[in-house]
């Protein structure tokens, strides 16, 4: 690295900038704006690998976070009527959840846990 009067010779982090620069010996980018567009495209390519999958659940656990109501044992029932009339997405990826409160196992999306019984939805809230 060359060192010119108190300051560092580096490359700008972002591949379409690529200029030269003196800063200090770690800093990555020459502004914030390639600091910023090299963390949107990054971004960018995350969310176009989830293929929306993100943009599901957290419309679900906005609908969620709207009706949840629980009883005194935190537990939440809501009928599909009421879930489909709001447009939840059932096809959501789950994760598997085994809780005291229910005998068996339990999917989860994110603070919630829940199993279907009867054509209803019993939602917990982890």
């Amino acid at each position: 690295m060359i060192y010119k009067k108190g300051k560092y010779l580096n490359v700008c982090g972002f591949y379409l900038c690529g200029i030269d620069f003196y800063g200090r010996a770690n800093k990555l980018y020459c502004s914030q704006e390639c600091k910023q567009a090299h963390n949107n495209r990054k971004a960018s390519n995350v969310s176009k690998a989830a293929k929306g999958e993100d943009l599901k659940i957290r419309k679900a656990i906005s609908i969620l976070l709207d009706l949840f109501n629980a009883d005194k044992e935190g537990k939440f029932i809501i009928s599909t009527v009421d879930l489909v009339s709001k447009a939840f997405p059932f096809d959501l990826p789950t994760g598997k959840v085994k809780d005291d409160r229910h005998n068996e196992v339990m999917n989860s999306i994110g603070s919630f846990c829940f199993y279907q019984q009867d054509g209803n939805f019993i939602f917990y809230k982890i």
